[in-house]
């Protein structure tokens, strides 16, 4: 995974070694604020902002790609909501003033309020504004130019990686738009899984509370595993990003946890944990020997998959 190739160039001492070190920080959603010389150093500056992804999209765009509390499921009813607030949908979130994007955000506070449970209210606030950090030399956030190195990682262009880790280069967009190509088609069926009805539910106990938890489990074909072997592809390398954006499906309830398991030598492990969940109630998966924070990924033996599916793990 790109985080390993982070945290092995993370252990260089230079530029690149401290670049590699934000950006493993930020993947796993720890605390780089001690890292303040090196961020100044770096050209990396930390805004109080709205935690949206695509900051440089369009401003539908962006909504349509918070899926945390979904508060429309059509792309349609994103433009009209902004035209009717006085947005005009084509703008960008970097293009707001600072009012803008309180008004904006407290917006969509307004809209999540009617969708969640009571006691989940006062932290909405949390899943909108917050710390983002932004590569002051294109005004991009960080975390956007880490997804494009996790497009060049699963396309084995590691070379292209530490190249631009080193310099701090944007990736090629045409190799960003192949991977999204890639990526929108692996969407586009695990959606069709979803469809036909596929979803388990089981519950995990966490600080003696228990939680409702829905998966997907994944039988990769023999067909599929030798596409892997001799093309040199690796189907199952999408999987964390869909997991990520599952919270879109209608059919996936975004106040439960959701795990990806797929088969093979050993059970992969993809999950995600709602920030609500979060935020109220302290749920990780850490104790599960899986990495992340909010997205969680890790390989389990058999008999531990079994454990949790029985719910005794």
């Amino acid at each position: 995974m790109l985080l390993d190739e982070l945290y092995k160039l993370s252990n260089k001492e230079d530029n690149t070694g401290n670049f590699s070190k934000i950006l493993y920080g930020i993947y796993t959603g720890n605390d780089i604020s001690k890292y303040r010389n090196e961020l100044k150093v770096l050209g990396i500056i930390e805004r109080n902002d709205l935690t949206l992804y695509g900051k440089n999209y369009p401003l539908f765009k962006s909504l349509r790609y918070f899926n945390e509390v979904p508060i429309f499921r059509k792309e349609s009813q994103y433009i009209v909501f902004l035209k009717k607030n006085g947005f005009d949908p084509s703008n960008t979130l970097n293009s707001l003033n600072h009012n803008e994007k309180r008004k904006l955000g407290s917006l969509i506070i307004e809209k999540m309020i009617a969708k969640v449970p009571r006691e989940y209210v006062p932290y909405l606030p949390k899943l909108i504004f917050g710390k983002c950090y932004y590569l002051k030399k294109y005004n991009i956030e960080v975390r956007e130019y880490i997804s494009k190195l996790n497009a060049l990682y699963k396309l084995k262009k590691y070379n292209e990686i530490k190249r631009c880790l080193s310099s701090q280069e944007l990736p090629s967009e045409e190799l960003i738009k192949k991977y999204r190509k890639k990526l929108a088609k692996s969407i586009e069926d695990f959606n069709k899984k979803l469809n036909n009805g596929c979803i388990e539910k089981g519950i995990l106990h966490y600080n003696n509370k228990p939680f409702q938890y829905q998966y997907v489990f994944i039988k990769r074909s023999i067909l599929s595993r030798l596409r892997d072997l001799i093309l040199g592809e690796n189907t199952k390398g999408y999987y964390p990003a869909i997991v990520n954006i599952s919270y879109s499906n209608p059919n996936i309830n975004y106040m439960e946890p959701f795990f990806i398991f797929v088969e093979g030598r050993q059970i992969d492990v993809f999950a995600r944990v709602p920030k609500l969940l979060y935020f109220k109630d302290n749920l990780t998966l850490n104790h599960l020997n899986l990495k992340g924070k909010h997205t969680y990924f890790g390989s389990w033996n058999r008999e531990n998959f079994e454990k949790f599916i029985n719910g005794s793990l």
